[in-house]
């Protein structure tokens, strides 16, 4: 329950101790599994939780005042005799771990999460039960940032075709086991393809896998990212939207997210993953100060109805760039900064432009999460993970559709994010067993996001009674933007 902020740092500051730096190397691990990755980072699965003592050996009495437990768990969580494959994981009232040491293992579990596939693929209406499983797969390989965001609107419908990773190499055992598993449909309104490979994920290795076990696929590549991005766009949309062959809502906004290809910069566009798997929309690519041609074809093919959003502020995409791409629609930026509000500049971060992209709203794209309120879903991932906020995309397609924060470490949760899930937690004015909820995803390993990180989350995003006289976070339904 969320009471007053003084205690709750009371409460993390006695529950956090130090965890293991230094996440695995994920790419060794293509084939090595959770007891490798918790090998090479440290951890101690094995025995007690390093938490449970002091130095000395002693354990520490504020957070076990009855002494340590022991032990590596008091039992195991099997998988269902009917999916041996799926993978039981850690989560709490309000928060729910989606555990992977690497990349490979991260999208497994967005998908294990997402799509049950207890239905046998001949059952009755069984192509359009997509709760069930997906209609297709989009394959990537986890050494690619810009590749792999560019490749995220084809998550959205009608192609419902989830993120897993391969290598340039073949298909590692989990990725393989869970394409098994899924069997999604295929793509009815594209030839039942089963799966995109885009980028170096098309190579012979996975191709010939992929043969062997039936599915049929399509290769998406190009000589750069923003062609590739324009090739994408001229895919779905020739898929989502085939009287014109671009990307459109059901009103006839034709939004494009804009991101810079400059360094990190892509960073700030990561949100944007979650938000094109969840609404039709193109994804383009700028540097800060230039405009490839591919991205001019792309935006010109909206014949200049496009409404195109810019994350980050002019340090990532400068004035000229913007006032360019104003050539070919209403532009946008996706920012933390406010004419209003600030006298001068903030600094832009991808971390408060997340969560301005979880608040904002805007009327004419139909663009933005507009949360300010509770009863919502949040994805939190470790802001250097970028292949775990690229595969739990999905997320924000079906369930609680849950955009993407970030943190900055496994330790402490950035205190701008902190403020902004107290702000938007439930109160109950009547019961609690009225609502509303909030539910967050975390996703990765332990090293990225660390336990005591994922226990407060939970803990200021638990119901409260609004009526107590010291309740001063929190909010009911009515608080949410129109």
């Amino acid at each position: 329950m969320s009471f007053t902020s003084s205690l709750r740092s009371r409460i993390l500051l006695g529950g956090a101790t130090a965890l293991v730096a230094g996440a695995a190397v994920w790419l060794a691990l293509a084939g090595g599994g959770a007891a490798a990755a918790d090998k090479q980072a440290g951890s101690p699965r094995a025995g007690r939780t390093a938490a449970a003592v002091l130095p000395g050996g002693k354990a520490d009495p504020n957070k076990y005042p009855f002494g340590a437990p022991t032990g590596s768990g008091d039992f195991k969580v099997p998988p269902p005799p009917e999916e041996p494959t799926l993978v039981p994981t850690i989560g709490t009232k309000t928060t729910q771990r989606l555990y992977g040491a690497n990349p490979f293992e991260e999208a497994v579990s967005v998908t294990q999460h997402i799509w049950p596939a207890a239905v046998a693929e001949n059952a009755p209406g069984e192509n359009n039960n997509d709760p069930d499983r997906p209609w297709a797969l989009t394959l990537l390989t986890p050494d690619d940032p810009l590749t792999d965001i560019t490749a995220t609107p084809l998550i959205h419908f009608p192609d419902d075709a989830p993120v897993l990773y391969v290598t340039k190499t073949g298909i590692p055992q989990v990725t393989l086991n869970e394409i098994k598993r899924l069997g999604d449909t295929g793509i009815s309104r594209y030839n039942n393809v089963d799966a995109f490979l885009v980028g170096a994920a098309a190579n012979s290795a996975v191709e010939s896998q992929l043969k062997a076990i039936g599915l049929k696929y399509v290769d998406v590549t190009a000589p750069s990212v923003p062609e590739l991005a324009d090739k994408v766009d001229q895919l779905y949309g020739s898929i989502q939207n085939p009287d014109t062959g671009v990307p459109a809502m059901g009103a006839g906004m034709e939004n494009v997210m804009v991101g810079s290809m400059d360094g990190t910069d892509y960073q700030y566009l990561l949100p944007a993953t979650h938000w094109v798997a969840h609404m039709a929309s193109g994804l383009a690519w700028v540097s800060k100060n230039s405009v490839p041609q591919a991205t001019i074809n792309l935006l010109k093919r909206r014949n200049g109805m496009a409404r195109i959003y810019l994350f980050g502020g002019p340090d990532q995409i400068s004035g000229a760039v913007a006032k360019q791409l104003a050539q070919y629609g209403a532009v946008i930026r996706i920012t933390n900064n406010d004419n209003v509000a600030f006298n001068a500049n903030p600094v832009d971060n991808p971390i408060d432009t997340a969560i301005a992209f979880a608040k904002m709203w805007d009327g004419a794209g139909e663009v933005g999460w507009k949360i300010t309120g509770p009863g919502h879903g949040f994805t939190l991932v470790n802001i250097n993970d970028w292949q775990g906020a690229v595969a739990s995309a999905p997320l924000s397609h079906l369930g609680f559709h849950a955009p993407l924060l970030f943190t900055g470490g496994p330790t402490q949760l950035p205190s701008a994010v902190d403020g902004y899930l107290s702000s938007v937690a439930p109160t109950y004015l009547t019961s609690p067993a009225d609502g509303p909820y909030n539910m967050t995803y975390v996703i990765g390993s332990w090293s990225q996001i660390g336990w005591p990180q994922q226990a407060h989350i939970d803990y200021i995003s638990e119901i409260g009674n609004r009526r107590l006289w010291d309740q001063n976070t929190g909010s009911t339904y009515a608080d949410s933007a129109p």
